[in-house]
């Protein structure tokens, strides 16, 4: 009797074409893995980081101050738009810092205000946005203290201006 080669060759085919069935899968699970933790990384990543967001949002109600104290409208108008953009990142990125929910929270607690002032600085009410600075901050200072951090304490002005900017109406 003669050994069937055809028969030898296809169980050896079948086991090869298994093995490389088995590697595909295996290659493309890992794969999976590898593009889902990336896909983690990238969204970690388009985040924006609080701390700096925090500190662009008190340096434009910084300058803020002394724009309404010059009664700067185009200025005034500036700052405001950079501080309803920089809210606008939080909230447009849903952003959670120590599970709590601080894009949320400056919907609800400073973008009314910032949207306040806009309307207010519209109408030219000097004395008006003053005040709506004042509350402003106060807004600030209650997210501060409604997420556990209202050691942070923003003022509407330090007690000499710090910036290299003169904020006096062009003439």
């Amino acid at each position: 009797m003669q050994p069937n080669y055809n028969i030898t060759f296809m169980k050896k085919l079948f086991t090869v074409q298994t093995a490389l069935i088995v590697i595909l899968l295996l290659t493309a699970g890992w794969l999976w893995s590898r593009v889902s933790t990336l896909e983690d990384s990238l969204a970690e990543l388009q985040q924006p980081d609080l701390y700096s967001v925090m500190n662009n949002m008190q340096q434009q109600t910084h300058k803020l101050y002394y724009a309404i104290e010059a009664e700067n409208a185009e200025l005034t108008d500036f700052y405001l738009h950079e501080l309803e953009e920089a809210a606008e990142e939080l909230i447009d990125a849903n952003l959670y810092y120590h599970d709590q929910p601080v894009g949320m929270l400056t919907e609800t607690m400073l973008e009314p205000v910032i949207e306040d002032l806009e309307e207010t600085l519209d109408a030219g009410h000097w004395e008006q946005l003053r005040e709506k600075r004042a509350i402003l901050v106060g807004a600030c200072n209650n997210c501060h203290g409604t997420t556990g951090y209202g050691t942070i304490r923003i003022t509407e002005k330090g007690e000499v201006n710090p910036f290299n900017q003169n904020f006096d109406v062009l003439e």
